[in-house]
């Protein structure tokens, strides 16, 4: 009975993205997505080819998943710096008018600006 091929979930030091290689006497192993050439520093598991494959797709999906986190908190404050902005658009818009009725009397005034 033949013995199945072993793979494990590396991390390419470059791009960070996962990725199941077999198992190798040898410690050096070329990234699959940026060409990167580099040396085995940690396996995040190993199994069989489908298991590994597998378990790839989940941590690339999470990793995608966090990195959008900051993403949409940015969005988010720029929004709703956006929407306060507006507000004080208005704001001012209102003190314009007051001004304006200000400028319009006569000296009289004056003092209170």
């Amino acid at each position: 009975m033949a013995s199945l091929q072993r793979s494990r979930v590396l991390r390419c030091c470059s791009c960070r993205l996962f990725q199941a290689h077999q198992v190798k006497k040898s410690v050096k192993w070329t990234c699959k997505a940026c060409g990167e050439k580099q040396s085995f520093l940690r396996a995040y598991g190993e199994g069989s080819g489908a298991d590994c494959r597998r378990h790839v797709q989940k941590l690339n999906l999470l990793q995608g998943q966090v990195s959008e986190l900051p993403l949409r908190s940015l969005e988010e404050t720029v929004s709703a710096n956006e929407e306060e902005n507006v507000g004080h658009q208005q704001c001012r818009g209102a003190e314009g008018s007051w001004e304006g009725a200000m400028e319009s009397h006569p000296a009289g005034y004056s003092h209170i600006l």
